[in-house]
């Protein structure tokens, strides 16, 4: 049993006496490092992804949507700017009728008087002031001021009336000096001269003027401002301090759109 051990024994040497079994390789994570070890990958790279631009068909299918979707907004958002140009203009109504019922009780009850266009008065030689001029007091103290705010200005006056009158508002001369709230004026005479093949007619007679608070306007726009259904394209504040879209009567023409 000895002597087996023995020869196997030296049967895995080699002559010099040195062990010849085979040797595992040495794992060392220095010089004998693995190249997967040192940061280099062994598995195959992957191409990276080449980023791609759109096509022209693609850039074309964008706008048209963009287009169709500004085409959906716009008319919305223009009817929302309508309507609040619109309750802005009743809204700077509503003060200026303060305003006059302020003049008037500083004036023993008087309204005020002031010229239908002060860019070509009544009278050139004698001139009446501007409506904005005459009230800008009672402008003040109602809290609305002509200069910081102008109360006088409708935000949808495109035409110039503010620029030109001072006011894109027309005052009803029909009350320069009259007492607010008076529902009738004196007694007017008038006189009719008709003329015909026979001859001339003359017819003489009196009349009186209506001024009822509640359909007596003080203040209306100069021009159609408002873009609307309605026959009027104006809004309008009535002595009794109420403020409404003016009202045609139905045989008038319709404004245009």
């Amino acid at each position: 049993m000895n002597t087996l051990t023995t020869l196997a024994t030296n049967a895995g040497r080699d002559a010099s006496g040195r062990d010849a079994s085979p040797r595992r390789p040495k794992t060392n994570s220095g010089s004998d490092a693995s190249p997967t070890s040192q940061g280099r990958d062994a598995s195959p790279r992957r191409p990276r992804a080449v980023p791609t631009a759109f096509t022209l068909i693609e850039l074309l299918v964008v706008i048209a949507i963009l287009g169709i979707l500004a085409a959906l907004l716009l008319p919305t958002l223009g009817r929302g700017n309508a309507q609040a140009q619109n309750a802005v203009c009743l809204s700077q109504l509503r003060q200026l009728g303060i305003a006059a019922r302020l003049y008037a009780d500083d004036f023993n009850n008087r309204m005020p008087s002031a010229e239908l266009l002060p860019s070509t008065p009544i009278d050139p030689a004698n001139p009446k002031p501007r409506i904005c001029d005459v009230l800008s007091p009672q402008l003040s103290r109602s809290g609305a001021t002509t200069n910081s705010s102008p109360v006088f200005k409708c935000p949808s006056d495109t035409l110039g009336r503010y620029k030109a009158e001072g006011s894109s508002y027309e005052w009803n001369i029909e009350l320069n000096g009259r007492r607010m709230d008076e529902t009738s004026s004196k007694n007017l005479k008038f006189m009719i001269i008709t003329a015909d093949t026979n001859g001339t007619t003359q017819t003489n007679g009196t009349i009186q003027l209506l001024f009822p608070p509640d359909t007596t306007p003080l203040f209306v726009d100069y021009d159609d401002f408002h873009r609307r259904s309605a026959p009027s394209g104006k809004n309008v504040v009535f002595m009794d301090g109420h403020v409404t879209p003016l009202q045609l009567p139905p045989d008038q023409p319709e404004a245009i759109p």
